[in-house]
């Protein structure tokens, strides 16, 4: 969360040019408080809460089925540069509506972020573990620190690795 705080205060903190009447622009330095980025925050943070007790209610049943018929669902994920795809292997044609659900709840819920400059690649499992249907995942996430402009590359920093267990619902 903190990663996102930085990148909403470098964002809004930002130069920003103005148009004049007579056609030109000049640069005019815009400010966000520490306040309004906690209320975009808590603004967020509620609607994200939304979607992901809507898709609970949706996928709760078709979930708890799946994982008893197939087995567990293995996933990878990549996002960075303002987008995150999830991808699921044991999806088919035909509950494709279901996964595309699922794919949205999976980045809601493990919090996977998609704006900013960096890279996060990462893979997980879906299963049953007792009472609970359960998310094992792991991460590996590098920020863009710089240019290179001879080679038009990306230079990364040191990747951040992050892994857990979580529980998404009970079943």
């Amino acid at each position: 969360m903190n990663f996102l705080k930085r990148l909403l205060a470098w964002l809004f903190g930002k130069s920003k040019p103005e148009k004049r009447p007579s056609g030109q622009y000049r640069e005019v330095r815009v400010k966000i408080t520490p306040r309004q980025i906690n209320e975009i925050m808590a603004r967020r943070e509620k609607e994200q809460n939304e979607r992901i007790a809507a898709a609970e209610v949706r996928l709760k049943e078709w979930l708890g089925f799946m994982l008893r018929e197939k087995g567990d669902l293995e996933f990878t994920w990549d996002s960075g540069n303002d987008e995150a795809f999830v991808t699921f292997k044991a999806k088919t044609e035909a509950e494709e509506d279901n996964f595309c659900d699922l794919e949205e709840y999976i980045i809601d819920k493990l919090d996977i972020p998609d704006a900013g400059e960096f890279q996060m690649n990462g893979r997980g499992t879906i299963y049953i573990g007792g009472d609970s249907v359960r998310a094992k995942y792991s991460s590996t996430m590098k920020a863009i620190v710089d240019y290179d402009e001879a080679t038009e590359k990306e230079i990364y920093s040191e990747e951040e690795r992050d892994s857990g267990d979580k529980i998404l619902f009970s079943v």
